[in-house]
């Protein structure tokens, strides 16, 4: 067996104890549930991921779009749908704030925590400034778009169907829009790299594989995995919505985490904040317009209702996405804005109170209007990432006129 090989096959056994503890049926004390499918649906992940990149080589690059934006959202998304399906509304934005925010924070503070590191480790890293490449326009553009409409169920204290169409709308846009920009994806590296070398039947043989077994251990163990979540929460006596909004992403994200931060000590800025934004994408557009759907189908009856506290912790998510827009809108993101997200980021963490996170709330959006009015001569740019006919027109006529 070669390197890589080794590598998959240590990685594939990390989803043992999950697959036996839910297979079996056996009487498992939750903490221990905990680990078992957490470290199921985290082995799984980066199964996952590491196909997409490898499937890169075979499949046209709209529909690798399509695939990895889905995957990249699987494991939590399995989990939301649940709890919406099953009518626990008060534990439906749970997962969803955590993980955008996740995503989203590290996107831009990232940075700043890699400077907060030992000295001594600094040297080996070549960490640049993060400047994103003109597409990332679009994500910015749909982001934003999607945020300010989170603002409407915020305010009602409710996601209904409207909700549901303009959001899962957004997301096909996205999709529309992506697989229509021009220019590759970033070379894949590690697992994903050995893959893309195989044989062309080979590598498909493997990334068709992994696909299917990993897709099978998410569903096997995400559902269980958010139930354990909220047994070890009762037995230890932490708050289960803080533990499902933070513990589960953690885990779910860890592949995008890893790749981002790699990316960022190569020096690869920009392709570790695309990969971030992506991910965040997907969370404020196709994972937020399904919960109103999954709960009018399921248990739940009428729109999907938000309580206070649901509405504060949206809110909060939403002024950090737009937020994470405004430090970005430039493409160059400054040292100032990261150190901010690092900052106000990693209090939310010690301060817990919802009357602390209405006032981070309100802090983010201030920031984020702040720096948007500065940097305003940078919004025909996003608009012009979601319609650019203007831009198209202008490229066929100068071809034309060619020599």
């Amino acid at each position: 067996m070669t390197a890589w090989q080794h590598r998959l096959g240590a990685t594939a056994l990390g989803t043992v104890p999950g697959l036996l503890v839910r297979l079996t049926g056996g009487a498992v004390p939750y903490p221990l549930q905990l680990l078992a499918y957490g470290a199921a649906v985290v082995t799984a992940a980066f199964l996952l991921a590491w196909a997409c990149e490898a499937a890169q080589v075979d499949i046209a690059r709209g529909v690798v779009v399509a695939a990895v934006a889905f995957v990249a959202i699987l494991p939590e998304y399995i989990v939301e749908v649940h709890f919406a399906f099953t009518g626990r509304a008060d534990y439906v934005t749970a997962n969803l704030t955590g993980a955008s925010r996740l995503l989203l924070g590290v996107c831009v503070a990232l940075p700043a925590a890699v400077a907060l590191l030992p000295r001594r480790w600094r040297p080996r890293l070549a960490v640049g400034p993060i400047v994103l490449a003109p597409a990332q326009r679009l994500e910015l553009a749909i982001l934003g778009l999607a945020a300010l409409w989170a603002l409407r169920s915020m305010f009602t204290g409710r996601l209904t169907v409207l909700d549901a169409l303009v959001l899962i709308g957004l997301y096909g846009l996205y999709l529309r829009r992506a697989s229509a920009n021009d220019g590759d994806g970033g070379e894949p590296v590690g697992v994903a790299a050995a893959l893309a070398a195989l044989p062309a039947a080979e590598r498909r043989r493997w990334v068709r594989g992994m696909m299917l077994f990993a897709g099978v251990v998410i569903l096997l163990t995400a559902v269980p995995f958010g139930d354990a979540v909220l047994g070890t929460g009762a037995i230890v006596g932490i708050s289960p919505y803080l533990l499902l909004q933070w513990v589960v992403p953690i885990a779910t994200e860890v592949p995008e985490l890893v790749v981002a931060s790699v990316l960022l000590a190569h020096g690869r800025g920009g392709e570790s904040a695309a990969v971030l934004l992506a991910g965040a994408v997907s969370q404020y557009t196709l994972a937020l317009g399904t919960l109103p759907l999954a709960y009018l189908v399921g248990a739940g009856t009428g729109p999907l209702p938000l309580a206070g506290r649901e509405r504060i912790e949206m809110f909060l998510s939403i002024a950090v996405a737009l937020y994470a827009i405004a430090a970005l809108v430039s493409l160059r993101l400054s040292r100032g804005d990261t150190a901010i997200m690092l900052t106000l980021f990693s209090l939310q963490f010690l301060l817990a109170a919802v009357l602390t996170r209405f006032i981070l709330a309100f802090a983010f959006m201030v920031l984020a209007i702040d720096v948007l009015a500065a940097e305003r001569r940078n919004l025909p740019g996003l608009v012009s990432a979601l319609v650019p006919y203007r831009s198209t027109i202008r490229r066929r006529a100068a071809g034309s006129v060619r020599p």
